[in-house]
């Protein structure tokens, strides 16, 4: 999904008030629906779910026309409560084991440096993500599903691998949300086929792994060929990467005559540690 986030304060308000939650509601599904793309301003805290409910609620539309979007801002709150009420326990599985564990690592085909699922529709959204840091909803239960419910992969470290990589990164909702998809926060596991993904990423794939009923796909065996080969996914190697990334940006954009705050930690920026900053 290509996309973009200014960080202007006009644009972000101009964003707010391309909110429709009527079409957000017959269209969030697709891979083109009329999602708000405000996640990574709320998840750094520069707006609030509040705000945006204030916002859609002064509308005029009728409460049932903005329930969708409504429940939306309520998952993320949600979330948010039961990390607060759970504390570190959000980081262990939920509600019960997660059901049918076969490895604790992460396949690669996902990764950036071997992508290649087998799934069109999942490469494509997958080589945009790392490219600006996001994934449509649906795409990342697709992701999660096939990583966990399909490759048998337990959800910690791939949630992480995730976490890492989303520009709108929220602990509480992005650990739930695996946990929900792999069963361990929820009384069954979400599977997606070819069918649906054609469906909402609008592909046209045919005769593949997923290219199966739902009862075939739940009684699915054996691992796809594509996700055999696994990694460990080395969470300081993908540190130092993005922190070279930045110093190399640092320096194209002092070449351009482009005054530039980088820092590689919270202290190097000389901020009121009281400040309620989130970075």
């Amino acid at each position: 999904m290509k996309v973009t986030f200014p960080t202007d304060l006009k644009s972000i308000e101009r964003r707010i008030q391309t909110v429709n939650p009527i079409l957000y509601a017959s269209s969030r599904n697709y891979i083109d629906g009329a999602v708000s793309l405000l996640s990574p301003y709320i998840a750094r805290g520069f707006i609030s779910t509040k705000q945006i409910f204030d916002y859609v609620s002064n509308l005029g539309f009728k409460p049932y026309q903005i329930t969708k979007f409504v429940q939306e801002l309520t998952w993320r709150d949600y979330f948010q409560e039961v990390w607060r009420n759970k504390g570190d326990l959000l980081f262990q599985d939920l509600k019960h084991p997660q059901p049918n564990v076969k490895h604790t690592k992460i396949p690669k085909a996902i990764l950036k440096s071997s992508l290649g699922t087998g799934i069109s529709g999942i490469d494509r959204e997958l080589l945009d993500f790392y490219e600006n840091g996001y994934l449509h909803n649906h795409v990342r239960m697709y992701i999660a599903s096939l990583v966990c419910n399909l490759s048998g992969a337990y959800w910690k470290l791939p949630s992480q691998w995730m976490y890492y990589h989303l520009l709108d990164a929220d602990l509480a909702s992005n650990t739930c949300s695996w946990q929900w998809v792999s069963g361990s926060f929820s009384s069954k596991k979400y599977f997606a086929n070819q069918e649906n993904i054609n469906k909402y990423l609008k592909t046209n794939d045919q005769n593949t792994f997923l290219d199966l009923s739902y009862e075939e796909l739940m009684n699915l065996k054996e691992i796809p060929k594509e996700f055999l080969e696994l990694s460990d996914f080395d969470l300081s190697n993908a540190f130092n990467s993005t922190k070279q990334w930045f110093y190399d940006k640092k320096v194209q954009f002092e070449n351009n005559k482009i005054t530039t705050i980088f820092a590689d930690s919270y202290e190097r920026l000389e901020l009121d540690p009281n400040l309620p900053i989130c970075i």
